[in-house]
């Protein structure tokens, strides 16, 4: 059987015991060990043949581990979750099945997003949506950084209105990208995963600047305001912070420096301010209040600024499988 670089990376990995794998794992970066475990979960099956013509090529001691385990979505599984914690791997597994069937538009994501930009700012919103679907949210938000407001609203419009697309649709769209893109495209990239609606509208607008997801969130509340709402609800924003229960609001609390806390309750309301003092110690509080009072005015882009910083601390706790957070109106527990 010919295999792939990635493949045989894969191979490699099957045949080492869990302990081994595991320690594998976490000395990788998350978007390498992700990447790996789609390869794991993608490969076809395996024979002993197959395996001793891959491990041949490694030492010696590699190969005394030799002993056919098969890939697959339960291993993937199993994996992800050691490494990157139940929460992460839950999200990741959502959609892996569809990643590991095809994955056409993968490759921007080792594009500069203002280059992808500047190739899909004459299509069809539409087809922008598709695309934007179907790369990696912090790089679809990039991207909508670098679009006309009113064109990155349609957009994201389209796409928390947007019905599961056609893998030959992607495919095409993904062929027309790439010929447009052949001098400027890299090799590789993470691999991607084809989802839609208003699950990656969300992700994307979480991962924009502030006043941009701001905007973008006014113009389609005028056109729309019942799908603002929902959009609303899937995101995951600072308002949202409070609401954590207290042992994780702790955990937060104790990945964060005090500035930024203090900036980005400036403009809370005294309730939310009492929410988060109430889960520091007596010093801290007192800290946190002085650091409060000490500001003076401030810029709203100072304030949003260390509101995303706060949130980011949840979303990398959460990835991390530290704590563990549900939608804004669900129960939240640690």
């Amino acid at each position: 059987m010919k295999l792939t670089g990635p493949q045989r990376a894969a191979v490699v990995i099957t045949q080492l015991d869990d302990a081994r794998a595991k320690s594998l794992l976490k000395s990788m970066s998350e978007n390498d060990a992700v990447r790996l475990m789609v390869e794991v979960a993608r490969l076809p099956p395996l024979t002993v043949d197959d395996v001793q013509a891959v491990t041949t090529d490694f030492t010696t001691a590699a190969s005394a581990y030799i002993q056919v385990r098969q890939g697959g979505i339960a291993v993937a599984q199993r994996w992800l979750q050691e490494r990157l914690g139940p929460a992460r791997a839950a999200e990741i597994m959502a959609d892996l099945s569809t990643a590991v069937v095809d994955d056409p538009l993968g490759f921007l994501n080792s594009v500069e997003p203002a280059q992808i930009a500047g190739f899909v700012a004459d299509e069809h919103p539409q087809t922008i949506a598709i695309v934007v679907a179907n790369i990696h949210h912090e790089q679809a938000a990039r991207v909508l950084d670098h679009l006309d407001k009113e064109l990155a609203t349609e957009v994201v419009r389209r796409m928390a209105t947007m019905t599961p697309v056609a893998i030959p649709l992607i495919r095409r769209i993904a062929n027309s990208l790439q010929q447009r893109l052949a001098n400027v495209l890299r090799s590789g990239g993470i691999v991607g995963v084809v989802t839609s609606g208003v699950s990656a509208a969300a992700s994307v607008l979480n991962n924009v600047d502030p006043a941009i997801e701001r905007e973008i969130l006014q113009r389609i509340e005028t056109e729309d305001p019942e799908l603002a709402e929902v959009i609303r609800d899937e995101m995951f924003v600072f308002d949202d912070v409070a609401q954590l229960d207290d042992m994780t609001l702790q955990a937060v609390l104790r990945a964060v420096v005090l500035k930024d806390v203090a900036l980005a309750l400036k403009t809370a309301t005294p309730d939310v301010v009492e929410r988060f003092m109430a889960n520091m110690s007596e010093r801290a509080a007192d800290d946190l209040r002085e650091e409060i009072q000490s500001l003076g005015p401030q810029r709203l882009s100072t304030i949003e600024s260390a509101q995303s910083t706060v949130v980011k601390a949840v979303r990398e706790l959460a990835d991390k499988g530290t704590i563990t957070i549900g939608r804004a109106n669900d129960e939240l527990i640690a």
